[in-house]
């Protein structure tokens, strides 16, 4: 893929920027309109929502009331208890029904069906004669009617009684005997016009201004009253009623809820965001066609001056294409009137003196690096000599009859063989610890009695790498500075090879002159501080554990309770090597 040239991309960036910038003040004007937009449909949709809500609770009130005062009729009661003299109270109870609906010109009619079904009475200005069997079709209505919540009150909100197929209100309500507690006597209905669930289902409440459904639903989500006559009694599933809230933001708009003080019904108000976003997109698409026609306009100002400030640097770029090509003799034309192109051109003809001095000068030092590698190459030799010479001393010593000088010649050559180990910084722990055991073989045939040691390993463990030269200095320390001063005095180290949990742990201990506490926490503090002037000393031992495995191993000085020093030293499990250290 070719690769965009400095004054492409500056060119890109430019138009990228005001792009975003376009879309940022687009997205950012349209939401702020579409808040501004919901906010104030939301607070006219909840002012005519508390509206609602306020009338309905006040219908309901009276209608509850109406109900009480013809339940405690006594002409109604004495029509449903005396099952024989019916007739004889019938003109009372027709007359207290006829009353209540000459009282309220909304009520299409009121009816009493005993439970018997010995009778009923209705009365009203608009009674459904042309229902057959008009008992039985109230007491299955009476089943299938949904609670108010309110002392037994029932409702159907339905245009079955209507010979104008006009939806209208049917309240039940069970008449039970005021003299015996529980016996029920008959149902009371009472078909009504009622104001606010008549002007859902006409749709008088529609805002013309933005698209508002308007829904009385009962708590259980069942529709009762709205615009959209298809979709009384069914489900209102958008919503899930929570107390105390009144909106609630879904995908397709906003819905404004309020519940019924008393009552088991809400009045929902749907707004759509589709009206809600329709009247301003208008303003919206023309803003953007006016910051298109600007970007277009910047974007070609911004491409001449792009182009005319980089032509001078593209005059570079091909220079420098020379010079990787192996033209070393490009230079640059100092430009007079551009400042800063007169400092770029000649920092690059200087550039360009320096660098042929300095392949001359690398050639040279090729030259002596060439010498040196050379010289190593002969210094290999130099070990082969010493294992062959001692390899010499061994069998003369065997010859002779003298095994310790032919132990120690054996130990010493082991030690040197392992101690090379063919230029390699990480061996295996089974091999640093064979190199211990001949250093310290070697060093207890030089100080006899007063020094034993002890090594004591895991075997599955020892296949584990560790860098080279690790333990020596540790023990070495512990010989001389422990065991060498305890003045004569018989002294062991023990070497634990375990398995931690966090990886492999190894303890050198020894019974020496051993340190104060304050020693140890000060060894503890500057251990990890590396000096190249030191070889292989403590400090630097354990920083080329953590420069090869991390800062969490290495080194650490413990004080023992009956004397002497212990180190413990940790690595991970199996110690392979993370990273070449830089020594």
């Amino acid at each position: 893929m070719k690769q965009l040239t400095f004054d492409k991309r500056m060119i890109r960036f430019i138009s990228g920027a005001l792009i975003i910038s376009t879309v940022v003040i687009i997205s950012v004007s349209a939401v702020s309109t579409v808040i501004s937009l919901t906010n104030k449909s939301t607070q006219m949709a909840m002012k005519e929502v508390e509206v609602m809500t306020a009338n309905t609770e006040d219908n309901f009130r009276q209608y509850y009331g109406l109900i009480w005062a013809i339940v405690l009729d006594e002409h109604i009661q004495n029509y449903l208890k005396d099952q024989e003299n019916q007739y004889e109270y019938m003109n009372e109870a027709n007359s207290i029904l006829s009353n209540v609906c000459n009282m309220w010109e909304n009520i299409n009619f009121v009816s009493v069906v005993r439970n018997d079904g010995s009778g009923h009475l209705i009365k009203g200005n608009s009674i459904p004669n042309w229902i057959l069997n008009y008992k039985e079709k109230t007491q299955e209505d009476y089943k299938n009617s949904i609670s108010m919540g309110h002392n037994g009150m029932r409702m159907v909100f339905t245009k079955e009684y209507s010979a104008r197929s006009q939806y209208a209100l049917s309240i039940y309500y069970p008449l039970y005997a005021n003299s015996v507690i529980g016996q029920q006597l008959g149902i009371l209905c009472i078909n009504v016009d009622d104001s606010n669930l008549q002007q859902l289902v006409s749709n008088i409440y529609e805002n013309k201004e933005f698209a508002v459904n308007t829904y009385f639903v009962h708590k259980e989500g069942e529709i009762i009253s709205c615009a959209d006559t298809d979709e009384i009694h069914t489900k209102f599933d958008q919503l899930k009623f929570v107390r105390d809230e009144q909106r609630v933001t879904t995908l397709g708009g906003n819905i404004i809820y309020k519940e019924l003080s008393g009552w088991d019904f809400y009045y929902v108000t749907r707004i759509s965001w589709w009206e809600l976003l329709r009247d301003s997109i208008r303003t919206v698409m023309l803003l953007g066609i006016l910051l298109t026609v600007l970007i277009v306009i910047i974007i070609r100002l911004a491409n001449r001056m792009v182009t005319k400030a980089y032509e001078p640097w593209g005059k570079v770029v091909t220079a420098m294409g020379q010079v990787s090509g192996g033209e070393l003799d490009t230079r640059l034309q100092v430009l007079e009137w551009d400042p800063d192109m007169q400092v770029v051109s000649k920092g690059f003809n200087s550039m360009m003196e320096q660098l042929i001095k300095l392949m001359e000068q690398v050639k040279e030092e090729q030259y002596q690096m060439d010498q040196i590698r050379l010289e190593a190459l002969h210094s290999q030799i130099q070990p082969h000599f010493l294992y062959n010479t001692l390899d010499c001393i061994h069998w003369q010593a065997v010859v002779s009859g003298n095994r310790d000088i032919s132990k120690l010649v054996k130990a010493l050559a082991s030690y040197y063989r392992i101690c090379l180990s063919k230029g390699k910084d990480i061996i295996t722990i089974r091999e640093e610890l064979e190199y211990i055991r001949n250093y310290l073989y070697i060093q207890k045939m030089r100080y006899g009695e007063i020094l034993n040691y002890e090594i004591i390993s895991e075997p599955e463990l020892e296949d584990a790498m560790i860098p080279k030269l690790t333990l020596q200095p540790l023990v070495e320390n512990a010989i001389y500075h422990g065991i060498k001063l305890a003045e004569n005095q018989e002294g062991t180290i023990r070497i634990r090879v375990s398995k931690e949990h966090s990886g492999i742990q190894i303890k050198i201990k020894d019974s020496g002159v051993g340190m104060t506490q304050e020693k140890i926490d000060e060894i503890n503090r500057m251990i990890s501080i590396y000096d190249d002037q030191f070889g292989y000393g403590v400090r630097n031992v354990n920083r080329r554990i953590q420069l090869y495995y991390g800062e969490e191993y290495g080194l650490i000085y413990q004080k023992n309770e009956k004397g002497g020093v212990t180190v413990k030293l940790l690595l991970p499990d199996r110690c392979e090597k993370k990273r070449r250290p830089v020594l």
